[in-house]
This record gives C-alpha cells, sequence and structure tokens, in this order.
C-alpha cells in the first residue's frame, strides 16, 4: 500500500483511531526489511525506490510509518490498515542520495523502531545471477555421484511475506527455489532450516560491488530441535571478487567468492556458533559456478562443480 496523503490521527481503536502494532516479531526481533531500486548519487528517487516492511498489527486504524533521512533522502506511507496479524507495507522513497557512501536508516512504528542498511551502488555491474526463463545450469553433484540440471521455469512466483515476485528454479529432483534480483543485490525465499518447526525467509545470498571482507546476515528464525527452541541465522562474507575459477574444463573470470556460514545459538549459550561453513562461486554472465563444504567431524564433504550451462 503506497499514499502520499498524510492523516491527523485520532486516538481509540478502530478504524478512526491510529493502527496500533510492531515492526518487531513475538521473539522481540526486528522483522526484515526488504529494499527495492538502486540509489545513485545525485539521482532523485522514483517509483522503483521503495522498502517493504513486515508489521504486527495488533488493532487496525490509521498508520504511519517512516524513517529518518538519511544521505538526502528517506522513506515513509501513511494509509489504513484494515485488519490484525502481519502485514507487508510498503514505504515509498523521497529525496536523493548526496554521497556515495552506505546508508543506515531507523524505520519507526508507532514505539518500535527498527534499523536497517541501504549499500550504495554505483552502479548495475553485470548479471552474476541469471533468471531467465530457460536457461539451465548442470553441475557434477558429489553427494548424488552424478550430474543433476537447474531450470527456470516460465512462471513467476509472487510472495505475500515480502511483497516480491521471484523467479522459479527446479530440479529433476522436484527441488525448486525462488530468487529475484535488485540493483546489484541478489534474494532468495526459502527455508533456513528444513524443518516444518521454521518459517520461510527472504536473504540477500549474493552482494555485487561490494569491497571483499563485507559481511551481512539474513534473519533470524526459530526452530525446535530435540524438542528445543533454537535460533538460526545465515551470516555472510564476500571473500574476493574479479577472480579466475576453472571447473570441468571450463574456464572462468570475474567470479565472485562467498562464504556462508551456518550460525545456531542455543540456550543456554549466548553467542552463536557456526554449525557449518560454505563456500559459493559465482561468474558473469553465468551464474551459480561451484560449491564447496569442506568436511569436519560432524559436516561430510561436498562439491558440486558446473558442467555446462546456457543463459537465454
Amino acid at each position: 500500500m503506497a499514499c502520499t496523503k498524510e492523516y491527523s490521527f485520532e486516538t481509540g481503536k478502530g478504524y478512526s483511531g491510529t493502527a496500533i502494532g510492531s515492526l518487531q516479531d513475538t521473539a522481540g526481533n526486528c522483522q526484515n526489511v526488504y529494499v527495492n531500486g538502486t540509489y545513485l548519487v545525485d539521482s532523485v528517487l522514483t517509483d522503483s525506490n521503495y522498502i517493504v516492511v513486515t508489521a504486527n498489527i495488533i488493532s487496525p486504524g490509521k498508520y504511519y510509518i517512516f524513517t529518518d533521512t538519511v544521505n538526502g533522502f528517506w522513506f515513509y506511507d501513511s494509509s489504513i490498515v484494515l485488519s490484525t496479524g502481519t502485514q507487508t507495507i510498503k514505504l515509498k522513497g523521497y529525496g536523493k542520495p548526496i554521497l556515495p557512501i552506505d546508508a543506515n536508516f531507523t524505520v519507526t512504528f508507532g514505539s518500535s523502531v527498527c534499523q536497517f542498511t541501504i549499500p550504495y551502488n554505483t552502479s548495475v555491474i553485470g548479471n552474476y545471477f541469471p533468471t531467465t526463463v530457460g536457461s539451465y545450469w548442470t553441475y557434477n553433484d558429489s553427494q548424488l555421484n552424478d550430474t543433476i540440471t537447474t531450470h527456470v521455469l516460465p512462471i513467476v512466483d509472487t510472495v505475500t511475506n515480502t511483497g516480491q515476485s521471484y523467479a522459479v528454479f527446479t530440479d529433476r529432483l522436484g527441488d525448486t527455489a525462488l530468487y529475484r534480483r535488485s540493483g546489484n543485490t541478489y534474494y532468495t525465499y526459502g527455508l533456513l532450516y528444513p524443518d516444518n518447526s521454521s518459517v520461510p525467509v527472504e536473504y540477500a545470498f549474493l552482494k555485487a560491488g561490494v569491497p571483499a571482507g563485507t559481511s551481512w546476515d539474513s534473519p533470524i528464525v526459530t526452530a525446535i530441535v530435540a524438542n528445543q527452541t533454537i535460533k538460526v541465522k545465515y551470516h555472510f562474507t564476500l571473500l574476493g571478487s574479479g577472480l579466475t575459477a576453472s571447473y570441468n574444463g571450463n574456464n572462468f573470470t570475474n567470479v565472485i567468492k562467498v562464504q556462508l556460514d551456518i550460525q545456531a545459538l542455543v540456550p543456554p549459550t549466548i553467542n552463536y556458533a557456526t554449525a557449518q561453513t560454505s563456500f559459493f562461486y559465482y561468474a558473469k554472465g553465468v551464474g551459480l559456478i561451484a560449491i564447496e563444504v569442506p568436511g569436519s567431524t560432524t559436516v561430510m564433504p561436498y562439491n558440486s562443480t558446473i558442467t555446462q550451462w546456457k543463459v537465454n
């Protein structure tokens, strides 16, 4: 929902009063903020520049959700929410970036506040994860001891929770995955922990054009393991860009290497511990070319390397 009209709020519940809710989940964790658009110095924001927040509505009514002004631009939306429960709300962007820097925002709804960052995008620097219909990638899979091919289906899946549309990937095992791109950031929507006790979320799995050493986290989800509630998140680190790699007789340049640490917080500990580390390689104009999982005392080694592909 997007609207530029401002309301003079009234007190009390109901549609004539102010909506009551929070940007945090029931555990008090800030919910993910989805960023759309490219943000360039001296470029006035357009309709493609917006964020999507998730709010838990306790009482319907008029709302005003807004950010502070950072580096010359800001976001807000004012409208009416008609029902309780989890709602996704789009906040339109205004102004224009002044400096080529990352922008760290605070978003406010009632008494709840959360933070998010919009990295500065100098330009869209090429496609490191194509999602064009009819494209495919075939890999040697060490777990299957066979090849497996991933296809992009001729459909688009729109997810209500995020308000975003995704390309649908599938393989012969019947597994599907959802992907989208915004500027130089690539997102997927799915489970962090493969169990019905957790819920799917959107998270960035690749950021192109950022310096080596840049890291970011997925949203935190809860899961039940052995009758115990734990918290799980993905921690990503970009290890390098402009790399070269060779797999199965294929040579690649302009490769990005990303480290993924799957981290868990298990009570009564207070710090996240890494349960598994994986390395992902993406080539410009091709997409994912390899996955490497080093073996450990608790994790079997695994690798998947590209053999052939077609990008439409």
